[in-house]
């Protein structure tokens, strides 16, 4: 008899402590949208880690595994305290490749690649210490991924076949094969917008606040602007809440600026909703905002970041100054006076179809393929 062959699994280094994040929505769409005939997904997260959204991935863990830091230096020990636990994973189970993430991952990567182990580092981030990722991008051995066009010019890395390459965050399939809801002229009822993602600093869901404030009121009293998303752990979110919370309040905000928490119902959300916002300033390639233009909801966002490849000003929404209320405030009034109107929503559908998982995870799949030689029949136990 023929032994049944086993799909190749590749084991993503990302390290959360918490369910919440686009990384883990593109891997659970790579998951959904991968032949699971030909490739298995598996995370590697922090001991805490407790899946609440779906679908549900195998999952390996490690007291030690952290995902991001301010501090370079605790990314470092992170790395250097997990690095056992991951040999032991890697040494005890079969997998084809290590897919690393987070940037508390890049260390982990650049350690397998120096011992020969097929390694892929997606950057999420734009970081500062640009220097650093280049020299990243430039391992040999260390495959790279970068989100968008923009994002290669933060780096200043070029694309270079079988080295660097360019593949976009993913937005699930099930955004693209529903049916675009209607929805009903704003005449005579309040704009209803919508945010999705979690409430930290760096999301500046303040700005947003800020710029409904700046309007006049006859506009202001017709913005219904709503923000889903969980409150992370840690303190400066837990502080960051609170003082929208306290500022919504000030101003007498309540009517126009809500927190309504985490949420799995994304596609209930998006389809009552007429603009999506997202303020922060150099986002790299956001899988919510992705999955608003795939039900037809045109964006309002900083022009920066992913962002600049990913909506057409004009078309499939609406771009602002970064980190300008004002300038935020004057686009909003655009779209309650009408003299901002966005593209069908089927064209803006079709202005992000090539981001969908089936898409990305095939582009995932062909590195995945060339990583091992241009086959996919070759299951095997790394050695570290």
């Amino acid at each position: 008899m023929t032994a049944t062959r086993q799909p190749n699994r590749i084991l993503h280094l990302v390290g959360a402590a918490e369910d919440n994040g686009g990384i883990l929505s593109t891997i659970r769409g790579l998951a959904d949208a991968s032949d699971p005939a030909h490739w298995e997904h598996v995370l590697w997260v922090h001991s805490s880690f407790l899946q609440v959204r779906k679908p549900q991935l195998s999952c390996r863990y490690s007291p030690n595994a952290l995902d991001e830091s301010r501090s370079h230096l605790r990314l470092l020990l992170a790395a250097w305290r997990a690095w056992p636990d991951l040999r032991r994973l890697l040494r005890a189970e079969p997998y084809a490749i290590v897919h690393a993430h987070s940037r508390g991952a890049l260390p982990l990567a650049a350690g397998l690649a120096h011992k020969q182990v097929p390694t892929l580092f997606t950057n999420h981030a734009y970081a500062k210490r640009t220097g650093l990722y280049r020299t990243a991008a430039s391992l040999r051995g260390l495959r790279t991924v970068l989100l968008t066009p923009n994002q290669a010019r933060h780096y200043q890395i070029q694309p270079t076949e079988g080295h660097v390459d360019i593949v976009s965050e993913c937005g699930s399939d099930r955004f693209f094969n529903a049916p675009i809801p209607a929805r009903a002229p704003l005449q005579g009822r309040p704009l209803q917008l919508v945010g999705i993602g979690n409430v930290v600093p760096w999301k500046k869901w303040d700005l947003l606040l800020d710029a409904i404030h700046r309007l006049p009121e006859n506009l202001r009293s017709r913005i219904q602007a709503t923000i889903w998303g969980p409150v992370p752990a840690d303190s400066a979110s837990r502080q960051y809440s609170e003082e929208l919370r306290a500022a919504v309040l000030r101003h007498g905000l309540q009517s126009s600026f809500r927190l309504a928490g985490p949420t799995a119902e994304v596609a209930q959300i998006l389809s009552r909703a007429d603009w999506f916002a997202l303020p922060s300033t150099n986002e790299p390639c956001s899988v919510a905002l992705i999955e608003a233009l795939a039900s037809g909801v045109p964006a309002l966002v900083s022009a920066s970041g992913g962002n600049i490849d990913i909506v057409q000003d004009g078309v499939s929404g609406a771009h602002f100054t970064p980190d300008s209320a004002e300038s935020l405030a004057t686009r909003l009034e655009d779209i309650l006076t009408g003299s901002l109107r966005p593209a069908p929503p089927d064209q803006i559908r079709a202005s992000v179809i090539h981001r969908s998982a089936t898409v990305v995870a095939s582009h995932y799949a062909a590195i995945y393929r060339d990583m091992l030689g241009g086959t996919t029949d070759s299951s095997f136990k790394i050695q570290v």
